[in-house]
């Protein structure tokens, strides 16, 4: 399958384990939804069910007593017999809901009702956070800004990431989170927004299921929302997109009227055709295949992609063509009733095909920096930046710059080639401090000769 830019197991387990002490700014709109509530769980499933690896203390699941080795059975009533179902579960959970627990201890089976406790707020040594809402369609997504402590008039910078369904509260234990306390180290503020029905988001469509317009209708808002801030310079707002969100952030930028654009690990031709060359660099670096046997399989599943991307064939009629079923089993996903594909909605992919990225460019009228990571085997390609920069320059002579880091990987860590890169995540180096301060110099230095 194709190997992007998020690993969902990790998402799951940091979405209902993080914990973060302290108190901060809660602010928003008068009728809002309640904070989602403090699971507290670590778990995996079993032949029996979701089994408790542990459990965090002053936690909801440790107010009901509950401990390593029992297993959830059901929540609420609904039947929890895997981690994915027991997070979908889980993550409606909101603060002061009532909350009813079946597990199994040893032999027996037992219940245990209590009241959620709220998920805790984040705090900092270095910024002022605030918890807001932004009006969604039909419900609310949750906005997590942070300015440097004390500061007024701040640069703001709206972060958009890749594409892939975590929420902007995992942040804090992952590379964003480091890049993001670099400009607050240097004066700048962030907003963050979430991606429809994550996080704390409230009455809004699940992201696994949701297209790319509805993620560039969401970071729209987002940037709407940075300019009321009474706390932000209005002259200096720029807008970050890493990887997928690198697509995202032009199609912002040409709504609105920022200082300046970043973008790091994007792409610019259209998806399937990048497709193809992503395969041919990754087979062989993370599956073991040959170069003849990489050749054969890109060759097929182009055919496959034509008929998705070019034609818009649905996955269901995909599998159906005997030539084509394992392959939309194995590299697209393909389950019987099921959108998902990669991580979002197969039709999120054939939206993010349509895109022209070349256009797109041409109407955003600021400065562009454009980072390569040349230790990045997911946005593997020096034509992408290539192209970015010539065709913003092509129309506005002199604004875009591409800076290529040598020993930067896709996840902003130090890695010295793609094996290293691919090595470190597999061994999940990205939480043990191997960040690449380098991307933060080369952005803090642009950002501060914009202003």
């Amino acid at each position: 399958m194709v190997r992007l830019a998020w690993t969902l197991a990790m998402m799951l387990v940091t979405a209902v384990t993080t914990v973060l002490q302290g108190q901060n700014t809660v602010v928003g709109l008068s009728e809002t939804p309640q904070r989602k509530a403090f699971i507290g769980i670590m778990g995996k499933t079993s032949e029996k069910g979701m089994a408790i690896d542990s459990v965090i203390p002053n936690s909801t699941f440790a107010k009901l007593r509950l401990k390593k080795g029992d297993v959830i059975l059901s929540i609420n009533g609904k039947l929890t017999p895997t981690i994915e179902l027991y997070g979908a579960v889980a993550s409606q959970i909101r603060a002061n809901d009532k909350v009813t627990v079946q597990y199994l201890r040893g032999d027996k089976t037992s219940e245990a009702t209590t009241k959620a406790i709220i998920k805790p707020l984040e705090t900092s040594e270095i910024a002022d956070i605030t918890y807001d809402w932004v009006k969604f369609r039909n419900g609310y997504l949750r906005t997590i800004t942070k300015k440097p402590k004390g500061k007024e008039n701040a640069p703001c910078v709206l972060f958009v990431p890749g594409y892939g369904c975590g929420s902007i509260e995992n942040y804090p234990k992952n590379f964003n989170g480091k890049l993001i306390d670099e400009w607050l180290k240097n004066g700048f503020a962030v907003v963050t927004i979430e991606k429809s029905g994550l996080g704390d988001s409230f009455g809004c469509e699940p992201c696994t299921e949701v297209d790319i317009k509805t993620d560039i209708e969401s970071f729209d808002l987002g940037y709407q929302y940075m300019e009321r801030l009474p706390f932000v310079d209005k002259s200096n707002l720029f807008i970050w997109g890493h990887s997928m969100g690198g697509t995202i952030a032009p199609e912002v930028a040409k709504l609105h009227h920022p200082k300046g654009v970043m973008i790091f690990g994007s792409v610019f031709r259209p998806w399937s055709e990048f497709l193809l060359e992503m395969h041919r660099v990754q087979k062989p670096l993370l599956d073991g295949l040959s170069y003849q046997q990489t050749e054969d399989f890109t060759r097929t599943i182009q055919k496959i992609y034509y008929e998705f991307f070019v034609l818009k064939k649905s996955p269901e009629e995909l599998v159906a063509i005997p030539e084509y079923k394992d392959l939309v089993i194995s590299e697209l996903n393909y389950v019987k009733g099921s959108t998902n594909m990669w991580g979002r909605s197969w039709k999120f992919w054939q939206q993010l095909d349509t895109l022209d990225l070349a256009k797109s460019w041409q109407e955003v009228n600021c400065p562009v920096l454009i980072l390569h990571g040349g230790t990045d085997y997911e946005q593997c390609s020096l034509v992408e930046p290539m192209l970015t920069q010539k065709t913003v320059n092509e129309k506005h002579p002199n604004t875009a710059t591409w800076i290529t880091i040598p020993d930067l990987d896709h996840f902003m860590m130090k890695s010295k080639d793609w094996a290293e890169a691919a090595k470190n995540f597999k061994e999940q180096q990205y939480a043990k401090g191997n960040f690449n301060s380098k991307i933060a110099d080369e952005t803090i230095k642009w950002l501060k000769a914009k202003i």
